[in-house]
């Protein structure tokens, strides 16, 4: 058997994951002269019962799995192939085999962004997604999700719709429906991007989201929390990152002492960096040399893509409005979003004023804010 059937026979004795793996194979030895081994018991410290599944399982299955990768129309590369994610190498237990769609190329970006969210976002949530990932993806960063629904699903649809470059590590096989219904954001993530998995066809056991998330950590330059409680789960990844001395970037709460925001609370008392938009990006991995600033400026602006919008589709609001309110939503509806500072010089009021309009507005549903104390129109 060749290098691809070998690791994949040993995986399915041993279970993926490369824990147990590792400590059967050295990453130098010849995956085949371990199965042989293996196979007929002369390798040093199974257990019992890796030993029946070594009997039980036969090499034919390990090809068979291999050819099934093809017919699905997937790819495979393994750990010492030149295009083997290069980040994965710092892992003890890092995958043998990977699973993949798309450009394999995008897991050696060194420039990874890994955003994680939660399930049911907020408005505010969605809209500052909306307008940090089209930023992080215009200025030319790869960017990262787990692709789970809520806060995932937007960011890809988000970095898909302005044509930028998205990473998905898989929870499970690449062959099962994760999330429901995401078949069609799965072909546009194949064409712009990679969706990638340590887990072959057929896999029939329970996603390991902590191990996605350890793997989606690994090939980042920084993470960034969109929105987290106190006990999400999301929250694993801003530990992964702090523990291997990446950059974690938290976007500031919308409500501070709502309990829905106080895992990116905790985090900035921490220490970590508040994230506004993509400069705080680009200046964070600059400090650290991982990147040159001058190359990630703004590629097209991500304002002008959203006047547009904004144009073509503001709502009018529920009710009639005073003069001030009616001056301020035109200034937002023929540019979005726009700073306090910015209304207050092109509508000529007083900066209180501007202030008190807009938070009304807010409480309204008419005007949502964003990170930087800048405010857009609610579709």
């Amino acid at each position: 058997m060749d290098r691809y059937s070998s690791l994949m026979w040993l995986e399915l004795v041993f279970g993926v994951g490369g824990k147990r793996l590792w400590q059967v194979i050295s990453r130098e030895d010849d995956p085949w002269d371990v199965c042989q081994r293996v196979k007929s018991g002369e390798a040093e410290g199974l257990s019992d019962s890796e030993k029946d599944r070594a009997a039980q399982i036969s090499f034919d299955e390990a090809e068979r799995l291999i050819s099934r990768v093809h017919e699905l129309g997937q790819h495979i590369v393994c750990i010492g192939d030149e295009n083997y994610p290069k980040r994965w190498y710092e892992l003890n237990d890092a995958p043998s085999l990977a699973f993949y769609c798309g450009d394999i190329g995008v897991a050696n970006d060194s420039t990874v962004i890994h955003t994680v969210g939660t399930r049911e976002p907020s408005k505010y949530t969605l809209s500052l997604i909306n307008v940090l990932c089209a930023d992080l993806a215009l200025r030319g960063f790869t960017v990262s999700c787990g692709l789970a629904e809520g806060s995932d699903t937007c960011t890809a649809e988000t970095v898909l719709g302005r044509e930028g470059r998205l990473l998905a590590v898989y929870p499970t096989s690449l062959d099962r429906e994760y999330p429901k219904n995401a078949g069609e954001l799965k072909e546009k993530l194949a064409e712009r991007g990679l969706l990638i998995s340590e887990y072959p066809p057929e896999y029939k056991g329970q996603m390991n989201f902590r191990r996605r998330n350890k793997l989606a950590v690994a090939l980042a330059s920084a993470v960034v929390i969109t929105e987290a409680s106190e006990d999400s789960k999301g929250l694993d990844n801003a530990v992964r990152a702090m523990n291997t001395g990446r950059p974690v970037l938290v976007v500031p709460p919308h409500l501070l002492y709502s309990k829905r925001y106080f895992g990116q609370r905790d985090l900035l008392r921490k220490g970590c960096m508040p994230i506004f938009d993509g400069e705080d990006a680009v200046r964070v991995l600059a400090e650290r040399q991982e990147i040159s600033a001058e190359r990630y400026g703004l590629k097209a602006g991500v304002s002008d893509v959203h006047t547009v919008q904004k144009q073509e589709s503001a709502k009018k609001p529920l009710r009639e409005l005073n003069s001030t309110e009616s001056r301020i939503y035109e200034l937002l509806k023929e540019k979005s979003p726009m700073s306090l500072d910015e209304m207050t010089a092109r509508s000529g009021l007083p900066m209180m004023e501007v202030l008190t309009c807009v938070t009304g507005l807010e409480l309204e549903g008419i005007v949502v804010s964003l990170p930087g104390k800048r405010y857009e129109l609610d579709l």
